[in-house]
């Protein structure tokens, strides 16, 4: 269900009316009159300011709000409109393209309040239509046979809901996206040459998809190429780029070749190698020895620079042959063990020892003498 918003009025009508939609046969609309609202069209007959079409209370004055419509007819033929869901008395109108309820009305239903109403007219194709829905029972609640009136006695806003009966109308013959052959000719929706020429809700490119602004997922009914799950490549098949946002995602060209999927600058077609890394692409610095082309050129070597496996150089000075002594290091002083006299350690030891045999012998005489 679709709730039509205000916008310019037809140039026929005059400047205070306001047209709540315009009504098409392959939709249906949710409606409302505003209960506090001045009529638009109504007013004195003896002015010509009534609808004089609403037998059998023809030439009666009316003062009630409306909601004003406007419907272009398509085809030739009579046109049947229903109206529902009506809580109160509302009279339903017919205007020709003068917009005049006086000089231009064609016809009007002003039964008894009823929850169901219908109107048919005959239509030109190319004609403008004014379609109004008057809200009698509430300017005129104590006569009429449905007052617009609560449990506590205030006036409220009526509501309403109108379509057309396509399959009774040769004036709406096929509906064009119900799926269904309404004419009963053999041919379906937008294949019927009876289907309206509302491109709205037709499938207007042939991709088999509708419209989004009839429920459909084609973001662009003009271009075949372009629908909700598209491939992005527009069918080339190969990932390339064309331009256009083929799936309706919002996006243009995301994961084809002209597209910059890692965000680093550089797409496929810029000489990206690897569009899903970020560090690699035509900008970046060769790391070696990591296995990886992150410049994408092949002449830069990924090879690290070769270890020196030699030995290495030997920069202490020679060293000479101690025969196996301690040479007392390099802070020996001279005089020490003799490291720096040049005897041999094996000398000082043996007079080492000689020194204390002397002393051993000496020692007991020395006992004896004193003993005495």
């Amino acid at each position: 269900m679709m709730i039509l918003s205000l916008h310019a009025v037809h140039a026929a009508c005059p400047s205070s009316v306001s047209v709540a939609g315009a009504l098409t046969c392959s939709s249906e609309y949710a409606g409302e009159v505003d209960h506090a609202a001045e009529s638009l069209l109504g007013g004195d007959c003896d002015d010509g300011l009534c609808y004089t079409c609403g037998d059998p209370y023809a030439n009666e004055d009316q003062l009630a709000p409306e909601a004003v419509y406007t419907f272009e007819c398509q085809l030739a033929g009579s046109v049947t409109m229903l109206i529902t869901d009506l809580p109160c008395d509302l009279d339903i109108y017919v205007l020709d393209d003068t917009c005049d309820p006086y000089g231009g009305c064609l016809y009007g239903s002003t039964n008894p309040f009823a929850k169901e109403d219908t109107v048919t007219f005959d239509c030109t194709p190319g004609d403008i239509y004014y379609v109004v829905v008057e809200a009698y029972g509430t300017t005129y609640a104590e006569t009429a046979s449905g007052p617009c009136v609560d449990g506590a006695g205030d006036v409220y806003s009526p509501t309403y809901t109108m379509s057309f009966d396509v399959s009774a109308s040769t004036g709406c013959a096929e509906d064009c996206d119900d799926g269904a052959d309404n004419d009963l000719d053999g041919d379906f929706d937008c294949d019927d040459t009876d289907c309206w020429s509302e491109s709205l809700c037709c499938d207007a490119d042939g991709d088999n998809v509708r419209a989004d602004a009839c429920g459909g997922e084609d973001c662009d009914d003009s271009d075949p190429s372009a629908y909700t799950g598209a491939p992005e490549d527009g069918g080339a098949g190969d990932d390339s780029s064309d331009g256009v946002d083929n799936d309706c995602d919002g996006k243009v060209d995301e994961g084809t070749t002209g597209f910059d999927d890692d965000g680093d600058g550089w797409s496929e077609d810029e000489g990206d190698c690897d569009d899903g890394n970020a560090s690699v692409n035509p900008g970046a610095k060769e790391v070696t020895g990591n296995g990886v082309d992150d410049d994408c050129d092949d002449s830069t070597s990924d090879e690290a620079p070769a270890s020196d496996t030699s030995a290495p150089e030997d920069t202490d000075p020679p060293q000479h042959d101690t025969g196996g002594r301690d040479t007392g290091g390099e802070d020996a002083k001279e005089g020490e063990c003799g490291c720096a006299s040049g005897a041999p350690a094996g000398a000082w030891t043996l007079a080492a020892l000689l020194g204390l045999v002397r002393r051993r012998r000496h020692t007991p005489h020395a006992a004896a003498t004193s003993s005495r």
